[in-house]
């Protein structure tokens, strides 16, 4: 199973997703492959700053040229590879949308970022659908600021444009800049808060959508 995490906009939290994913899905008995296809290379520096003691996570990083050469070599050697795709409507993107089984979008719900997201499936998902056939993914609400106006007008925009979105949500909490900072997931870093809560009812509904293969 390949997931790749994506969107055109900076900014969004794909890092954060991506990184928090792999750890959640690593100790839920998946054989977990990171890979960064991002050129400014978060997730390697993640790697880096990982302590050892902490369960290992498998990270590499990819340029969009090779994920297609190279994906089934992977596929043979992991359960479950997650990509941490380049922002903006770039080879990369194109690249790590091409080769998922499942997309993953994170998306601000500002309206530039609505209007971003919008671009992105038509210039992208749609793009790579008519070529597989069908796209299989969600969005997923990122940054979210609780309690204001703002924020419920914008999630009904995203809502509005008629694509799968998720019920989990990632909200707007230093704790995941800390988190990824020294290497760590939130449930790693502050097992007991509310982030760690967010991620791991992110990571149950994601392999309940991933059974029932939602498409766009």
């Amino acid at each position: 199973m390949i997931i790749s995490v994506v969107n055109q906009k900076g900014g969004t939290g794909k890092t954060t997703v991506a990184t928090n994913l792999a750890v959640t899905l690593s100790k839920k008995g998946n054989d977990v492959l990171l890979i960064d296809a991002d050129p400014q290379q978060s997730a390697l520096e993640w790697k880096a700053d990982r302590p050892e003691n902490l369960s290992a996570i498998t990270v590499i990083g990819l340029p969009a040229p090779n994920l297609h050469q190279e994906m089934q070599h992977f596929k043979d050697k992991y359960s479950l590879i997650i990509i941490d795709g380049g922002g903006r409507v770039t080879a990369t993107a194109r690249a790590a949308v091409a080769v998922a089984d499942f997309v993953l979008i994170p998306t601000l719900v500002s309206k530039p970022d609505v209007l971003s997201t919008q671009k992105f499936f038509k210039e992208v998902i749609e793009e790579a659908a008519a070529i597989k056939g069908s796209v299989s993914g969600a969005i997923l609400l990122t940054m979210i600021k609780a309690g204001t106006i703002f924020n419920f007008s914008g999630q009904k925009q995203i809502e509005s444009l008629g694509y799968p979105v998720l019920k989990s949500m990632v909200y707007h909490r230093i704790v995941y800049q800390e988190a990824i900072s020294m290497g760590q997931s939130v449930t790693e870093y502050a097992p007991k808060s509310k982030a760690s809560k967010e991620i791991l009812k992110l990571t149950n509904e994601l392999k309940e959508v991933l059974n029932a293969k939602k498409r766009f």
